[in-house]
């Protein structure tokens, strides 16, 4: 119970850091300051910032995005999504591999992400 609460608040603080990011692209101010906020919030609920994460191999990726119980898809969709928002190729690259490994554990997923993991697919 308390291991699912962490997650949970991990979720809502990693949702609220997307809303931020997405407020600002529509904006147009797209920025470093927008990169930094999704770094700090990965190093906040993952302990690992972002540059440290685009390092990372798809197993070592999968690891993070757990907890005692093992993987978490559900932290992996959020993390996937910050990720995708950043855009750099690595970045992209591995929200791909976070959005796949979550539904294949039966998550649900946006509708965009759906879309996008199909047309990446392809």
């Amino acid at each position: 119970m308390i291991n699912r609460d962490f997650i949970l608040r991990q979720i809502h603080q990693l949702a609220q850091v997307l809303a931020q990011v997405l407020f600002n692209k529509r904006l147009d101010q797209q920025t470093e300051e927008s990169r930094e906020m999704i770094s700090m919030a990965l190093k906040d609920t993952l302990g690992n910032d972002l540059d440290r994460l685009l390092l990372m191999d798809k197993e070592s990726l999968m690891a993070v995005c757990g907890r005692e119980g093992g993987f978490n898809a559900q932290l992996a969709v959020s993390v996937a999504d910050l990720m995708k928002e950043e855009g750099s190729e690595a970045a992209v690259q591995r929200a791909y591999w976070l959005y796949e490994a979550a539904l294949t554990r039966g998550a649900t997923l946006p509708l965009q992400a759906l879309e996008w993991i199909g047309d990446q697919a392809s």
